[in-house]
């Protein structure tokens, strides 16, 4: 077993072992004598709500999801919430893929449970996009929430209706292109528009504050 140790840290030490590493030595596993030995990865740094680092300082980021950046809604408690999941803990590491910023993006278990699933069914984040074998689960998961209203949906968090009325401007950010725009009530499709304060859009009370928050104006008059 410490022949296996030593050869795991040795690979994972070279420069280029993330760029060619077989998902098995991703997630510790080794063949070997017919046995597969599973260790897993130590996990020593819990960055936010769904990004940490192992023992060798790679980043892994929780595959099919997004958890808020830790200055808007529910991102302290997402972060505390992964925390008490993985911290000192190894984790499997499954369907990993590596992003444009050298992250290994991945399945994550944890005591043969699926901490994506967790994270999205508690409302500490929202699903992203398919999650290869476990899509149903994770589906199924931001579903639960969304109906319960937790974290990311809880009215806290995903307003359609300005909790203040004097402050009705919405100040709304493009998912695709990080575009930040204001809406005022006069406008076409102000009532569609929900503001998700866990992805930093806001409500504003006047023009010149979202203006200083970075946001421009976009309106479509209801009378046009």
């Amino acid at each position: 077993m410490v022949f296996l140790e030593k050869f795991i840290l040795m690979v994972m030490s070279k420069k280029r072992a993330w760029k060619g590493l077989s998902a098995a030595l991703v997630t510790g596993t080794i063949i070997a004598g017919g046995w597969m030995i599973t260790r897993g990865e130590l996990v020593t740094e819990v960055i936010d709500g769904d990004s940490f680092k192992i023992a060798n300082k790679q980043t892994i980021r929780l595959a099919s999801l997004n958890a808020p950046e830790l200055e808007f809604c529910v991102g302290i408690e997402a972060k505390t919430a992964l925390t008490k999941q993985i911290s000192g803990k190894r984790v499997l590491l499954k369907d990993t893929k590596t992003d444009i910023f050298r992250r290994i993006l991945a399945l994550v278990y944890v005591d043969g449970h699926l901490v994506n699933e967790y994270m999205v069914r508690n409302g500490f984040a929202v699903t992203t996009r398919e999650a290869g074998e476990e899509n149903d689960a994770v589906k199924a998961a931001n579903d639960y929430a969304r109906e319960h209203k937790l974290g990311v949906y809880s009215p806290r968090c995903y307003q359609p209706d300005p909790p203040n009325p004097k402050c009705p401007i919405k100040g709304n950010i493009d998912d695709r292109t990080g575009e930040k725009q204001y809406l005022m009530p006069d406008c076409r499709h102000y009532s569609k528009v929900i503001i998700e304060k866990y992805a930093g859009e806001e409500y504003f009370c006047t023009e010149k504050e979202a203006r200083a928050a970075g946001f421009t104006k976009s309106c479509d008059p209801r009378n046009q």
